[in-house]
């Protein structure tokens, strides 16, 4: 027993050892020359842009929206935006093949917009409980074997 635990724990200890022997900058380079992106600096100023104004402008209304919207408007205005991207949810699960989250899509787009008042309440994930499901076409092309 005692040699089989030595044994194993030279292996293991091998195995850990061997983790430091390879070296990263070669599967890194490996990799930048299989992905070459000859808009590769039109992109970063794209980034930069976006980031400068993150910060700038994005950041500063998004927190005196927060300071000034009470949290039930908050709620009103995510709760419509949800309501509007429901087709799109739905479409999605249709195109995975999975009908029940459909059915479960058209049911809460069909009940938010008539009794939630055009989807400023979600009727049927408060009182109903109807569970939202936020699908993309990322996760479509996911179920139909489309890598990254």
């Amino acid at each position: 027993m005692r040699r089989y635990l030595r044994a194993l724990a030279t292996l293991a200890g091998v195995a850990a050892l061997s983790a430091c022997a390879s070296t990263p900058t070669t599967s890194v380079n490996r990799d930048e020359a299989l992905v070459a992106d000859p808009f590769e600096p039109f992109n970063r100023a794209i980034f930069q842009f976006n980031d400068d104004m993150d910060q700038l402008v994005i950041s500063r209304v998004s927190a005196a929206y927060g300071a000034v919207v009470p949290r039930f408007g908050r709620d009103r205005i995510r709760d419509f935006v949800d309501n509007l991207k429901t087709p799109v949810w739905f479409a999605n699960e249709v195109l995975q093949g999975d009908l029940e989250g459909a059915r479960d899509q058209a049911s809460r787009f069909v009940l938010n917009t008539t009794v939630g008042v055009g989807g400023l309440y979600d009727f049927a994930g408060n009182v109903v409980g109807i569970e939202k499901h936020d699908e993309d076409f990322g996760q479509t092309l996911a179920v139909w074997g489309v890598g990254n």
